[in-house]
């Protein structure tokens, strides 16, 4: 139906009636008469040769001196609430964790820890982005349960 010819650099290009469908290689592409084409290569030589378009460099002034530089801006640093002690230890000793590393320690799939979140029988908190966070007492006590099923 179509034949099947090898055009430059191994490509094989079909056409219908036979003849060499030739893509042009990057020296052709730049002898295009395409308005376009003639357009983009005349602004990629004039940037290369420095020529200045509307919007102008900045000029030194004449006396020399280099201009004066302006300080980055100050970040200021948001401060967290305190933590209590209690509240520390509370967070240390019962982490937040994410769905797959809770996947990992109850020895399922991920899917498997989202069912059993939406059914409710997997505690878990949701971030203001939508993800699941299991805290690592819930999953515990969760996985005492399924060993005790089998």
């Amino acid at each position: 139906m179509f034949a099947r010819k090898t055009g430059e650099h191994g490509r094989r290009t079909t056409s219908k009636r036979g003849t060499m469908n030739k893509t042009p290689t990057v020296a052709q592409a730049s002898t295009v008469s395409d308005g376009r084409m003639r357009s983009a290569s005349l602004l990629r030589a004039s940037a290369r040769s420095g020529a200045s378009s509307t919007a102008s460099k900045p000029e030194k002034p004449a006396s020399g001196a280099p201009p004066p530089v302006t300080p980055p801006p100050v970040k200021k640093r948001v401060r967290l609430k305190p933590e209590s002690r209690e509240q520390l230890l509370e967070r240390l000793r019962n982490p937040q964790l994410s769905l797959h590393e809770a996947s990992i320690l109850l020895r399922v799939s991920r899917a498997t820890v989202r069912r059993y979140a939406d059914a409710g029988r997997l505690q878990c908190l949701r971030t203001p982005g939508g993800q699941r966070r299991f805290y690592l007492r819930d999953i515990e006590t969760f996985y005492r349960q399924l060993k005790m099923r089998r």
